[in-house]
């Protein structure tokens, strides 16, 4: 199969879109000197999974982490002790970061995340089409549950979005060259290793009985390769054969989870290296995830005032992952939902990017507040940084740059009503927040990942709170 197949594939979305073919190719990138950028794994539930997360020095008045160790590198992001603003600057998502292949934006066509192989993380660009290759981009040398550096392959680098010359804040994982060229120059074996065979066999450990299930899934575009049971003994074996394996459930029941596949052939060979083991393993059918690049445009009376409530994330981007599997998508749906029930019962039509666990692109996102006219654009987010860090707690809300007064007015209400640290009113140079014509902010309200945070999102009454001081800072910008 060709791998130059897969090339169009982002200008395809863009047109699905409405967009210009030019629009594909209006940015360009320029270098970022490899001592002030770093790539570094970041810890999620104790080192079960990690998120790519992006560490920039902009100015030399504080270092902004420390590099330590080796095998892997480990990594103290410094910044977390100090106001960075202006100083240093992250990235945790696919809002700060993308991949960039032969000056061609791939953000559409790929996502990047960091899996395990053998003693190491490597980072990938993981394709959103079946049978596209991944791609190779950087790897830790050795496996850690701290933040670990990421070391780029050749031909790799870190580079900045820029716009007719100018400097933005997007960036890139970069190479330069054709994509079946970055992927020659990634690690020689790009095919995931067939699962390891244990030596000799391991006792059987007794579990509940489940319910019957075919081996193979009879049905489903995905297939999830399930084992009964949760128990820490359990899951040290199931990862002695799959290590990014994790806890789980399904239908109610516990599980671990060993891998999602969309092809039946690799989820049988997992399958049968689990029962080799003895270990009660299954294949289960798991529905695709719901996609969608512009949500549906509703009809809007004229004159009235429009707000765009979007929730960030969605469908097969969880967002962030924080203590006790909390899940950044599912915060940001039920704050939007609640906010936008408050805005319409004080006369405001408010309009959600998505009101279900659907996946829609950034750019679907910023089209439809154009297209229904929107007065104000409000993204809501959560949060996060390592669970190795859960005294990073607070709020920080964001604009570009006609959204500064309502991020302020935001940001203070919430302060107001909601028990929460003060971590400010931050310019940034978020996708959503520069691609939208009218005011726009995004509100990062609190971390899952910190104790405090964590907590609050826990509590109905309290995110209740949260919701109505947003509605309440809108109303107020609106003279409501």
């Amino acid at each position: 199969m060709s791998l130059l197949r897969f090339l169009p594939a982002a200008t395809a979305a863009l047109l699905g879109l409405g967009l210009a073919p030019a629009a594909a190719i209006e940015f360009d990138q320029q270098s970022i000197p490899s001592e002030r950028v770093v790539a570094v794994a970041s810890p999620v539930r104790n080192g079960e999974l990690y998120s790519l997360l992006i560490l920039e020095q902009l100015s030399n008045s504080r270092p902004c982490w420390q590099e330590s160790g080796s095998g892997p590198v480990r990594i103290e992001p410094l910044l977390l002790n100090f106001d960075f603003t202006g100083i240093c600057d992250r990235k945790t998502d696919s809002n700060g970061y993308s991949l960039r292949v032969d000056g061609e934006d791939l953000a559409l066509s790929y996502r990047l995340e960091i899996t395990r192989r053998s003693n190491d993380l490597v980072l990938q660009a993981v394709p959103f089409e079946a049978g596209a290759p991944r791609i190779d981009i950087g790897h830790t040398s050795g496996i850690t549950n701290d933040f670990a550096k990421i070391e780029l392959y050749p031909g790799w680098e870190i580079a900045r979005r820029t716009y007719n010359g100018q400097a933005l804040g997007h960036l890139y994982l970069n190479h330069e060259q054709p994509l079946g060229m970055a992927i020659a120059q990634g690690v020689p074996d790009l095919t995931p290793s067939s699962p390891s065979q244990p030596t000799a066999p391991l006792p059987n450990v007794p579990l509940p009985s489940a319910p019957a299930a075919p081996s193979v899934a009879a049905a489903g575009s995905h297939y999830r390769v399930v084992v009964s049971g949760s128990s820490d003994d359990l899951l040290a074996q199931v990862r002695a054969v799959e290590p990014s394996a994790f806890r789980t459930r399904v239908d109610g029941q516990s599980v671990i989870q060993a891998g999602l596949f969309q092809e039946s052939n690799r989820a049988e060979q997992l399958r049968v290296a689990l029962a080799q083991r003895g270990l009660p393993v299954k294949v289960l059918a798991a529905s695709a995830p719901a996609v969608a690049s512009t949500p549906s445009i509703p009809s809007v009376p004229q004159g009235e005032l429009v707000v765009v409530i979007d929730p960030g994330h969605g469908g097969r981007d969880p967002g962030a992952i924080g203590i006790g599997g909390l899940r950044e998508k599912d915060i940001n749906t039920a704050v939007s939902r609640r906010v936008q029930q408050t805005l319409q019962q004080r006369g405001v039509t408010a309009i959600m990017t998505r009101d279900n666990d659907t996946y829609v692109t950034l750019e679907g996102r910023t089209v439809f507040a154009d297209r229904v006219g929107a007065d104000v654009f409000v993204s809501i987010h959560a949060n996060a940084i390592s669970l190795s860090r859960p005294e990073v707690n607070g709020l920080e809300t964001y604009y570009y740059s006609s959204g500064q007064r309502l991020a302020e007015v935001i940001h203070n209400s919430i302060l107001r009503r909601v028990n929460i640290a003060n971590r400010g009113v931050r310019q940034a140079r978020f996708y959503v927040l520069r691609r939208t014509s009218m005011p726009a902010v995004l509100v990062e309200t609190g971390f899952v990942t910190g104790s405090t945070d964590a907590a609050r999102f826990r509590n109905p009454a309290v995110m209740n709170q949260m919701a109505d001081a947003i509605a309440e800072g809108i109303l107020a910008y609106l003279g409501r």
